[in-house]
């Protein structure tokens, strides 16, 4: 057996000679490419003050490829990788850190694997998206959850969503997208197995050829991958033929829906795929009111926030004339994307578009009801989640004394994932409240009847009865639990 010795290097990043630091990290570390170290550099200064080095890493991710591929080349790279943290406050030195490590642990911005590959050499990379887009105008909503990581014993954690650039050599931008997703859901939810970079390749059909190196992928690859995961893909034809110039606005919503209801999503241009893990809002867009004064919370979509294996994690994709828009250096947008693949739950039978036509059918009944509470146009919101999630909310409601129904709705039986659509006045939109809600099953046929349960403001109708709570409240707080809002 032959052990190591490596010891981690702290490297302070001081303001106003911030390149400076990041020199001597690039220095140390070299395995950093040029490509590397300027998407570092470029996307983390102003916001890192500590970067501490953590040399010959076993990555989990890097060593499936390496015993898969790598170490069967001719020139065999190293199968040991670094690991770079990153702090946002000064840190005096190493052992300071890991002897009070608990007072910079809300200091942790994340972390990135650096491996031994030609160029892209990022690998598994997980950062706090605040850091980001933190001076960015907008409301922003990520799909986060929590990785935690360990320095030499000192524990530390970080909210994001993971990202790895592909290595060219055996990974494509299809496998460090799916990766990427497949990574999040397995963090998020324990149902799902940790799937590895190499895992994806061996799941990728074999139908059209080899499947690396350098093999291409399409829609029907992904879906059968994500099948295989565990999660059972609808698959939306954004436009029909590459050559429209514009996205189908009704397929956009659906894709829209799905990340609303914190589905990642991958979504396909000519030549390139990204996933699409947030959004941002901007609630000044114009909207049109259809015939009876409803909205679609679709109307106020501004950029999809991506995960693109090409650039940093979080870029934002816009609209044609945005100027925020990310992909510069390609002629991606909004209306670019061709096919979406949207991944979810074995038990959502009923789609996205037959559970929004029930939901609205249904409301349109109500109509004098609800004016007697808001007043138009009226936003709808709508989404998939949880029956643990959305009665976990309503509790906390109780809690906080807000709504004395959901008293009664954290009773009622529900499937396990069921779509909801909220309504709200355009301030209260704005504002995280609605005053009516409809629930839905996932698990009903489109010809079932579907509809759990509607509120209207302190009106509950259930079971073709109506429940009057004369001193519950009229309007309550929006389930947010689908997104984090920064």
């Amino acid at each position: 057996m032959n052990n190591r010795y490596s010891e981690s290097k702290l490297f302070p990043i001081e303001a106003g000679r911030e390149e400076r630091g990041w020199v001597s990290v690039k220095k140390e570390c070299e395995n950093l490419s040029e490509w590397g170290y300027k998407l570092l550099y470029e996307n983390l200064k102003g916001s890192v003050r500590t970067v501490v080095l953590e040399p010959d890493y076993i990555c989990k991710d890097h060593k499936n490829l390496f015993s898969q591929f790598y170490s069967k080349k001719f020139s065999v790279p190293s199968p040991f990788t670094c690991r770079l943290h990153f702090f946002s406050d000064q840190i005096k030195n190493i052992q300071e850190l890991l002897y009070y490590s608990e007072k910079y642990s809300d200091k942790y911005l994340g972390y990135s694997i650096i491996r031994e590959v030609s160029e892209r050499c990022i690998g598994r990379t997980v950062i706090n998206p605040h850091v980001i887009n933190s001076g960015a105008d907008g409301n922003f909503y990520y799909m986060l959850t929590e990785f935690a990581v360990h320095l030499n014993g000192a524990k530390f954690k970080v909210q994001g969503f993971p990202y790895t650039s592909q290595d060219v050599d055996v990974t494509v931008c299809a496998h460090s997208a799916l990766w990427a997703i497949c990574r999040y859901l397995s963090e998020r939810y324990t149902l799902y197995s940790e799937v590895y970079p190499f895992d994806l390749v061996r799941m990728t059909g074999t139908a059209r050829g080899r499947t690396f190196p350098y093999r291409g992928m399409t829609y029907a690859d992904y879906s059968q991958i994500l099948s295989s995961f565990g999660v059972y893909p609808v698959i939306v034809s954004v436009k029909k033929h590459t050559r429209f110039p514009i996205a189908d606005p009704d397929e956009l919503k659906k894709v829209y829906t799905y990340v609303e209801s914190g589905f990642p999503v991958l979504a396909s241009f000519a030549g390139h795929v990204v996933a699409l893990v947030g959004h941002t809002i901007d609630y000044d867009r114009p909207y049109t009111e259809d015939s009876d004064g409803f909205v679609d919370s679709f109307s106020f979509l501004k950029q999809f926030i991506t995960i693109d294996d090409n650039f940093f994690p979080y870029a934002l994709l816009g609209y044609d004339d945005d100027p925020d828009n990310y992909a510069t250096v390609y002629p991606y947008s909004i209306n670019s994307i061709v096919t979406a693949v949207c991944p979810l739950p074995e038990k959502a039978f009923l789609p996205a578009e037959k559970a929004k036509e029930k939901a609205m059918k249904y409301f349109r009944n109500f109509i004098s009801e609800l004016g007697k509470y808001s007043g138009k146009p009226w936003v709808t919101r709508f989404f998939i989640t949880t029956n643990k999630s959305f009665k976990r909310r309503k509790l906390e409601n109780i809690k906080a004394g807000h709504d004395k129904l959901d008293s009664f709705i954290i009773n009622i039986d529900l499937p396990h994932f069921i779509w909801v659509m909220e309504i709200s006045s355009l301030a209260d939109y704005k504002n995280g409240v609605c005053v009516a809600e409809i629930v839905l099953d996932s698990t009903a046929s489109e010809k079932d009847h579907a509809v759990l349960y509607m509120r209207i403001g302190n009106i509950l109708y259930f079971n073709g009865k109506e429940k009057n709570v004369s001193d519950a409240s009229k309007s309550f707080p929006q389930y947010t639990d689908n997104l984090n809002k920064e």
